[in-house]
């Protein structure tokens, strides 16, 4: 290619991310996760469910308290905003890793939770291979595909009520885009005999195929419990932090690169000390997918007080590389 060829080139890309929209994330620093979540929750202004059924997906992948799982008083606080919304029809959806789901929701108090709330439940380990359906994307790090319920195919929308942790074994951290796991069938139930999280979890390629598998579930938003996070091992078990936030948006990428911002103001333990964030491959393979956002540049944090201001300026400066006293605030 010419010069004036690749000069061209390169005035059209930078024009097009000119022309990217800021994808907003709203972050809130406060004690009351209720009130947060209300918060975040209103900042992001307009979710479109207005009277429409909704998927919940929560994230209940082991037996563990929070910030193992979700919080209780979260999902009442999230159930109760969609029925301000006119949803009727609120169905909890899960997959655990760390047992049957039926298990770890009755260790968790969840189906007495679930009829305080009157949600409906699907534990999706216990659907029928009929009711599933093979994903496989062109360029993929799964060598088979993976397995979703066919009913996310539909127009039914979901949204996802995720925690903030290190994660590890393989995932480095865990947010909206590690929680979106839980809808994938652990055990192929199309006929075949192969084990989806045991490829996963063997595979040098995990951070990128958690990306990939957020390619067949798409939440209208996300809702991130930030009140405590593990800063070391996780996913279950881990030395504890109290941020204090409750973080929300509609772009998955955003919100789990607010995520690993949050987690390295707090001295979170990763492997090898991440430093740019959009580097980490997570992030990054979703970016390559068009999964959302491409640049720290394009996150506009969202806040409605002085705490929360000053912690936003904290993110975005982590996010952008920029050198800030790390620890907490």
């Amino acid at each position: 290619m010419s010069a004036p060829l690749i000069g061209a080139a390169v005035t059209a890309f930078a024009r097009q991310e000119e022309a990217e929209p800021e994808v907003p994330v709203a972050v809130v620093q406060g004690s009351s996760r209720v009130d947060g979540i209300r918060l975040a929750w209103e900042m992001l202004s307009g979710q479109g469910l207005q009277g429409k059924d909704v998927y919940v997906k929560a994230s209940y992948n082991s037996a563990h308290p929070f910030p193992a799982t979700t919080h209780p008083d979260a999902l009442r606080a999230l159930v109760a905003l969609l029925r301000e919304e006119g949803c009727v029809r609120i169905t909890l959806i899960e997959r655990s890793g760390m047992g049957t789901t039926r298990d770890v929701w009755q260790s968790l108090a969840v189906p007495r939770l679930a009829r305080e709330l009157d949600l409906e439940t699907i534990a999706l380990d216990e659907l029928p291979a009929g009711q599933w359906i093979k994903r496989v994307f062109a360029g993929s790090h799964w060598k088979q595909g993976f397995e979703v319920p066919r009913f996310l195919e539909q127009e039914t929308p979901a949204v996802q009520l995720c925690n903030l942790k290190t994660h590890r074994f393989g995932g480095h951290f865990s947010a909206s885009m590690k929680n979106a796991l839980g809808v994938l069938a652990k055990y192929s139930k199309t006929g075949e005999d192969h084990n989806y999280m045991a490829e996963l979890h063997g595979s040098s390629d995990q951070r990128l195929m958690i990306a990939e598998a957020c390619q067949a579930f798409s939440p209208a938003v996300s809702v991130m419990d930030a009140m405590q996070v593990f800063v070391s091992e996780g996913p279950e078990r881990g030395e504890l932090a109290a941020p204090g936030v409750i973080a929300a948006s509609r772009d998955r990428i955003a919100l789990d690169a607010v995520g690993i911002a949050l987690l390295r103001l707090y001295n979170a333990v990763f492997p090898g000390k991440l430093k740019d964030v959009f580097e980490q491959e997570q992030i990054k393979r979703a970016v390559e997918l068009g999964l959302g956002v491409r640049s720290p540049d394009k996150i506009r944090l969202v806040t409605r007080d002085a705490a929360s201001e000053t912690l936003a300026v904290q993110l975005k400066a982590l996010m952008a590389d920029i050198k800030v006293d790390e620890g907490r605030p």
